[in-house]
């Protein structure tokens, strides 16, 4: 069975990319996703830019990709608002979740909105495909809450491969990617974002402050390091966390600040933290952003979204980050939502872009990387 790098483990190191870049000393000017030979960071494929921190998106995306929930989007209107003061749409939301690969089928586990709403869940849809970018046939699991994670792992006590779905403040465990999950144990908080890591359990949450960490799921966590490098500007929330194939640990973040409302494609979107060795965290400064706003598709669109939120990566075989699937206002792009009514957290009576979303259609999209 092949187990993504969404698990916490890879086994290979991606094929480099020489780049011209700044003069580094150390690997860690180089986001420890590539090496620093002769004082320049040659990087592991998708990563680049001068100090390897920058996620590249492969050209010509396909238009599918824009949305890999389709099936409510009947009403949602071509522009303006989806939800008013007075009105709202027909249209639900889904905000992203996690993508698993076991016997050759694709996996989203995907929560489905209530109508109106990115604050209140009604159910969790278990999407399979033959292919990541979809189409996804999907299922009911019930409502089971926001913001899921997953892991699958070689159980330590009986050596059998379970599945872990990280929901609603515990640990779902099940013997079958397809279920059924009972629940093992608390979660360590809110948003997790965990790896199995030489039979151990670490986790981060939605603040990013701290690693915690756990022998088996069930007992207590314990606090592992602190996470100290911030953004110069803004909130890092929404965190993804892998380690490499070179023993590196990386959390990849969404990132906002609410007093940006303008240019939303320039808007402070996403960050990234390293370590050598989970204990003591880095971030290149100045603050460069992983992943950006614009995707262009197959169809020549160029589509900018104002938010792409709660990061889920995939990697193949080879421990390759081959796509990053993201939670996305599918309405407002560059231009924003200023005027927006329904819009929580307004500065100077104007909506920030990355909330444009609570009054817009929202759904999952997934970025194909240039690998």
């Amino acid at each position: 069975m092949r187990l993504p790098l969404l698990f916490g483990l890879c086994f290979h190191v991606a094929a480099a990319l020489p780049v011209a870049a700044t003069a580094c000393k150390t690997n860690i000017e180089c986001s420890l996703n590539g090496v620093c030979n002769g004082g320049a960071c040659t990087c592991d494929k998708p990563w680049g830019g001068p100090g390897c921190g920058i996620l590249n998106y492969r050209k010509g995306q396909r238009v599918s990709a824009k949305n890999l929930y389709p099936h409510n989007d009947t009403g949602a209107p071509t522009s303006g608002p989806c939800v008013t003061a007075s009105h709202v749409c027909d249209a639900l939301d889904t905000w992203n979740g996690p993508i698993v690969e076991v016997a050759s089928k694709f996996h989203l586990f995907n929560p489905l909105y209530k109508k109106g709403s990115l604050l209140g869940t009604q159910d969790m849809m278990h999407g399979v495909a033959d292919n990541i970018e979809g189409p996804y046939n999907w299922t009911s699991m019930g409502d089971m809450g926001a913001n899921p994670a997953f892991v699958a792992y070689n159980d330590t006590t009986s050596g059998q491969t379970k599945f872990s779905l990280w929901v609603g403040g515990s640990v779902h465990v099940a013997d079958s990617i397809d279920g059924p999950y009972t629940v093992a144990g608390p979660g360590p908080g809110s948003n997790p974002a965990p790896v199995f890591h030489n039979g151990v359990w670490y986790a981060t949450t939605q603040t990013t402050q701290e690693i915690v960490t756990v022998a088996r799921i069930g007992e207590e966590w314990t606090k592992f390091s602190d996470i100290a490098p911030k953004l110069d500007h803004g909130t890092q929330e929404d965190p993804f966390m892998y380690i490499d194939g070179r023993g590196n640990w990386h959390i990849i973040n969404h990132a906002y600040d609410v007093s940006e409302w303008e240019h939303c494609g320039n808007s402070t979107l996403s960050a990234h933290v390293f370590s050598e060795d989970g204990k003591e965290w880095h971030m290149l400064e100045p603050n460069v952003e992983p992943y950006s706003h614009t995707v262009e598709y197959e169809d020549g669109t160029l589509h900018t979204y104002t938010t792409l939120e709660r990061p889920n990566c995939h990697f193949n075989a080879a421990g390759q980050m081959t796509h990053i699937n993201l939670a996305a206002d599918l309405m407002s792009q560059d231009g924003g939502c200023k005027q927006y009514t329904v819009c929580p957290a307004k500065e100077g009576g104007r909506c920030a872009c990355t909330n444009c979303k609570y009054a817009d259609h929202a759904g999952t999209i997934i970025i194909a990387l240039d690998v």
